[in-house]
């Protein structure tokens, strides 16, 4: 039997009987009236995100935490112990200069350098945390004499055996035991003592 005389005869089984046209013609232009409105800042649509966005922009922003963003550090070596050094304490960064030696000195002091014309003392950063060795040939061994910022002070500089990187640094909440020492604030994981900047530019201005 020819197919589309089979369905002349029953109008139901005709693709086109099944679907409303009209409705669906009505509800495409619908759907691109609403949009239409939302791209233009119109509609329910577009009320909703502008909404949003208003209680966005009423928002307090969010207090920024120096210490969970980290601190710049400098992260430098002395001859047994990695430190960090808050970087806005510290000034220039020079290959060890020529030493004079100070009969009498401290023992955490190895003598006076000049660094840009400015004559100042030269502290081992691992004798000055209670760490370091004796006296010895120590000074005399490659490394890095790092400025300190003293402001007012008498001017200082620390005496660093490697100088790695600067990074942003978040110092652990737990202080430091007891035996690290006055000067270390905290020992982050990789056994870095992060020192206490304050405390020691106090020790090197007496």
């Amino acid at each position: 039997m020819d197919r589309n005389a089979s369905l002349a005869r029953d109008p139901g089984n005709s693709p086109d009987s099944a679907i409303d046209w009209q409705e669906v013609r009505e509800r495409l232009a619908h759907r691109n009236a609403v949009l239409a409105k939302t791209f233009a800042g119109r509609g329910p649509w577009a009320d909703a995100v502008l909404d949003r966005r208003a209680e966005e922009l009423a928002e307090p922003p969010p207090a920024f935490d120096r210490e969970s963003a980290g601190i710049p550090m400098l992260v430098a070596r002395g001859a047994e112990t990695l430190y960090g050094m808050e970087l806005r304490h510290l000034g220039q960064i020079v290959p060890m200069p020529r030493l004079a030696r100070v009969p009498g000195a401290p023992h955490a002091v190895l003598g006076v350098i000049a660094v840009a014309g400015r004559v100042m003392r030269l502290f081992d950063v691992d004798r000055l945390c209670g760490s370091g060795p004796g006296a010895g040939t120590e000074a005399e061994q490659p490394g890095y004499a790092v400025v300190l910022r003293t402001g007012g002070g008498r001017p200082a500089a620390l005496r660093l055996r490697e100088v790695e990187r600067v990074a942003d640094i978040v110092p652990p909440r737990t202080p430091a035991p007891a035996e690290a020492g006055p000067l270390v604030r905290a020992i982050a994981g990789d056994r870095m003592a992060i020192l206490d900047m304050a405390a020691l530019l106090d020790a090197v201005k007496t």
